[in-house]
């Protein structure tokens, strides 16, 4: 619930809505922390990928660990929408629109961790919406991959190359991209990729609390309090 995200010791209503809105104006790739259980990783990414009703969604599984690829989707949306276009790493499987059949017939089936194929087929799904379109609105195309940890372990130098790539081609379209790594937002592995991104969020669940989200923003030097999720 972005709306009720503030900077820490500024106003409720204070610069953290601004530049929300400016990033989402802009393009955004952000990177997800947090050791969490997947369930709370699913939630994340549905508030992500947004409720309205233009929007196209690119969803990439990656961690073997994924419990239910559609719980990652918003309510009312499925991997069957035109609207959808689900990459799954995982088992070699994917689910694109019947009208995407032609600008995918070069794909090869995903291959587990190959982060050069993910890159490629990312961009040619975006490609499709974006012409499909005319052109896109800015924050209608949304990004999720889950997670980066198992193409970070295989290479990372590779890794970073393809997110640097990704990130140009999201902010290009004014997308929203989002990339799960579930683990301490304290780990050294997570100061090595943010400079790749525009933010971090970072989520937790204390024992007995509900799941709970703050932002780093290193373009301001500023985090925000925690608030549910």
């Amino acid at each position: 619930m972005t709306s009720e995200l503030r900077f820490r010791g500024d106003e409720p209503d204070s610069n953290f809505q601004t530049w929300l809105q400016r990033l989402k104006q802009r393009g955004s790739n952000i990177l997800v922390t947090g050791n969490v259980p997947d369930w709370i990783s699913a939630k994340a990414t549905r508030v992500l990928f947004g409720y309205g009703e233009r929007r196209y969604r690119i969803l990439a599984l990656i961690d073997r660990t994924i419990d239910s690829p559609e719980s990652r989707l918003p309510k009312h949306a499925s991997a069957a929408d035109a609207t959808t276009w689900m990459i799954d790493q995982r088992n070699g499987e994917r689910s694109i629109p019947a009208a995407a059949t032609s600008a995918a017939s070069y794909l090869d089936p995903p291959e587990k961790d190959d982060v050069h194929q993910l890159r490629d087929e990312i961009q040619t799904a975006i490609s499709y919406y974006e012409e499909r379109e005319n052109g896109l609105a800015p924050a209608e195309l949304r990004v999720g991959v889950d997670s980066l940890f198992p193409l970070i372990q295989r290479d990372m130098r590779a890794t970073k190359q393809s997110l640097r790539t990704l990130g140009a081609t999201v902010r290009g379209v004014h997308g929203m991209a989002h990339y799960h790594l579930r683990v301490a937002d304290e780990e050294d592995v997570v100061s090595n990729l943010t400079p790749l991104f525009d933010a971090r969020i970072e989520l937790r669940r204390n024992p007995g609390m509900k799941a709970e989200q703050r932002w780093h923003v290193p373009e301001l030097d500023k985090t925000t309090v925690w608030v549910e999720l």
